[in-house]
């Protein structure tokens, strides 16, 4: 069990994580559908602007109330966000709050906690909730669809499974949370290592299907990594079912996943400074290096500075 503290950091830590990557889904969503369609992309609108309430109500609860871990990890925000949503609803004409963005990076950790009421995080948590799952059947209705010639999008399948998984998640930790269980014990984190193995694995594979064509070094790059997380899955995965070597499947991902961060640094900034053909929007690099990060941090290693 986790004291009072320890479930309003871990609800916090995980709700500002999470609700920017559900606000950002439903956004990739959005402008993905077609004209004819212009009913599911009012839909996922409408998901962007809760999730965007939702986090700005778990941002108002935060200060002094999430761990030093998580604000040095920059998995909620990173030095390029407000740039990449500034460039985004340049390109697309969807506005983003940045003054939220910003409000984010100057969130201080719980080295002596704010006041906050137990049960204003419980709700944050049971809201957070209900509103993943209508997501979870948005985008799972969205695949049968698409799967079955249904609907055309220009996701592709691939990444709407992988979001869906994503929500999945969110969800099942947020029970967890809401048991009071601790979501980070040992059999958990192998668990998750897998599964962000396999999510870094098919990050690199969109990159790879996203860059031009003429971005052939690149592309190269972004195969080798998804071909490497993919050894890595079935590695942490055999790992997992045999309760053994472990320690050297987590020491193998925390390496490539540096690699991998760091190439989707480079890349951020490549594209808010024009400097690579491609039709991948900025937000959706600043994204995946948010995952990158936050998978670090639940490696153990949080701060992006260290080797």
């Amino acid at each position: 069990m986790i004291s009072k503290n320890e479930f309003i950091t871990m609800s916090l830590d995980l709700n500002l994580f999470f609700l920017r990557i559900m606000k950002e889904h439903s956004f990739f969503l959005e402008i993905a559908f077609t004209p004819v369609n212009s009913q599911m992309a009012s839909e996922a609108k409408n998901f962007r602007i809760c999730f965007e309430k939702l986090l700005s109500e778990a941002t108002n609860l935060a200060n002094g109330n999430v761990s030093r871990q998580a604000v040095e990890s920059r998995q909620f925000a990173t030095q390029f966000t407000v740039d990449a949503e500034q460039l985004t609803n340049f390109y697309t004409g969807v506005p983003f709050n940045t003054n939220l963005t910003k409000r984010e990076l100057m969130l201080m950790p719980c080295d002596r906690h704010t006041p906050v009421r137990e049960q204003e995080v419980c709700s944050l948590n049971r809201r957070s909730y209900r509103l993943t799952a209508a997501l979870a059947e948005f985008k799972d209705k969205l695949l049968n669809d698409v799967l079955s010639c249904r609907i055309f999008t220009l996701n592709y399948p691939l990444l709407i499974k992988h979001i869906l998984r994503e929500a999945r998640l969110f969800m099942e930790m947020l029970d967890n949370l809401n048991d009071k269980r601790d979501c980070m014990d040992p059999i958990d984190l192998i668990d998750q290592e897998v599964f962000w193995n396999r999510q870094m694995a098919e990050h690199a594979k969109f990159i790879a299907g996203l860059l031009d064509p003429t971005e052939e070094m690149l592309i190269n790059t972004a195969r080798m990594f998804g071909k490497e997380f993919d050894m890595l899955t079935a590695e942490s995965t055999q790992a997992a079912q045999k309760s053994c070597n472990i320690n050297n499947a987590t020491r193998d991902s925390i390496a490539a996943t540096k690699r991998l961060r760091d190439f989707k640094t480079a890349g951020t900034q490549g594209l808010l400074d024009c400097n690579i053909k491609s039709i991948i929007v900025p937000l959706l690099a600043d994204h995946v290096l948010r995952e990158a990060n936050h998978y670090l941090c639940v490696l153990g290693v949080c701060s992006p500075d260290r080797s």
